[in-house]
């Protein structure tokens, strides 16, 4: 995939989040990965986390401030090991994803996650493209919200497949550029340039 082309008609990431995260992650110009952040609380106890489903939200404490991560409800221990590939089983598919820190390229694919959460009055990020790709070179891509372990008809009811090759790199992303689902970054990344936020999909966005 042509780096250059996907900036030109992606200008913007967008990643929501609990209002609980919004005021350290605007001071930090930090986002961290669901493990990055289990392993910043330093509990033994919470490790096993990085491998199961996250059912309800949790909550987590990090050098004393509260973080929340969100629920993975719609991933389903029924649907997925059905396109698990290369030998993969639920838990790794589970770390593999609890690896990254997620943004969605568009706004359409941003209202479908806003929909889960919009009762719980999140915070929405907008962060430059060009910017964040720059300071964040390890971003890989995604053609599926990878979460989201729903059936498919043309496969015969099963979901997409999913395993090591989920999450590709843009040299490795053989697919145009309008196919890009999901924008990712493994462990952490680094907020760079200006962005905005705002508290819904079709709000105004306020610069931070």
């Amino acid at each position: 995939m042509d780096l250059e082309k996907f900036i030109e008609k992606t200008p913007y990431l967008y990643h929501l989040t609990s209002q609980t995260n919004a005021a350290n992650i605007i001071a930090s110009r930090q986002l961290f990965s669901a493990n990055q952040l289990i392993t910043l609380t330093g509990d033994d106890a919470l490790q096993k986390v990085k491998r199961e489903k996250r059912p309800v939200h949790l909550q987590l404490t990090v050098d004393g401030v509260a973080i929340s991560l969100r629920d993975q409800q719609p991933i389903s221990h029924v649907a997925l090991p059905k396109c698990l590939t290369d030998g993969w089983n639920i838990g790794d598919f589970l770390y593999h994803l609890n690896e990254r820190v997620f943004m969605w390229p568009t706004l359409k694919r941003l209202w479908s996650h806003f929909g889960r959460y919009e009762s719980e009055n999140p915070v929405i990020f907008r962060f430059s493209t060009r910017d964040m790709l720059a300071a964040n070179p390890h971003v890989k891509f995604c053609r599926l919200n990878s979460g989201a372990t729903r059936a498919n008809s043309y496969l015969g009811g099963k979901p997409p497949e999913r395993g090591p090759n989920t999450f590709q790199t843009a040299a490795d992303f053989n697919l145009p550029v309008g196919q890009v689902a999901e924008v990712t970054f493994e462990n952490q990344c680094t907020i760079a340039g200006t962005f905005s936020y705002s508290e819904r999909p079709d709000g105004e966005f306020s610069a931070i």
